[in-house]
């Protein structure tokens, strides 16, 4: 997927997020390791830093994957666009972004955590318990 192949209102969250739905799905990192049910990709963003971590959902199971660092999901400009339409007024910009993909439902989950709500996940460090990610798995919703 090149630029040309992607058209994008940049005022616009969900035609932001759409778009980094579509260039997640086409990861060739990520579709190196299917069969897969989903997967959840969590990114830290701080001044100077950002960091991505990828799981994917096979049945029941969660497992550790990849993802393209160079996908344009994470292109800095998209990025910073998405977390300035979404800041909180009083907070600013949000740190963690979890999004999640369930293969059966053919959707995106995307969730927005500041700094003191996203203690569960250390994307920042590389260091995310895997007990958390877990609980992201769609096998595992509640009844």
């Amino acid at each position: 997927m090149s630029a040309p192949d992607i058209e994008v209102d940049y005022d616009s969250v969900d035609s932001i997020l759409e778009v980094i739905g579509r260039c997640l799905l086409v990861d060739r990192k990520l579709n190196q390791r299917k069969p897969w049910d989903g997967f959840v990709i969590v990114s830290g963003y701080e001044q100077g830093h950002s960091a991505h971590q990828a799981w994917r959902f096979v049945g029941e199971e969660t497992l550790i994957t990849t993802v393209s660092g160079v996908n344009p999901a994470f292109n800095c400009a998209l990025i910073a666009r998405l977390r300035e339409l979404t800041a909180d007024p009083q907070r600013g910009n949000w740190q963690t972004w979890i999004a999640r993909y369930d293969l059966a439902t053919d959707s995106f989950d995307h969730t927005f955590l500041w700094p003191g709500e996203d203690e569960g996940y250390n994307v920042l460090a590389y260091d995310t318990p895997m007990s958390a990610i877990e609980a992201l798995n769609p096998a595992h919703r509640a009844d």
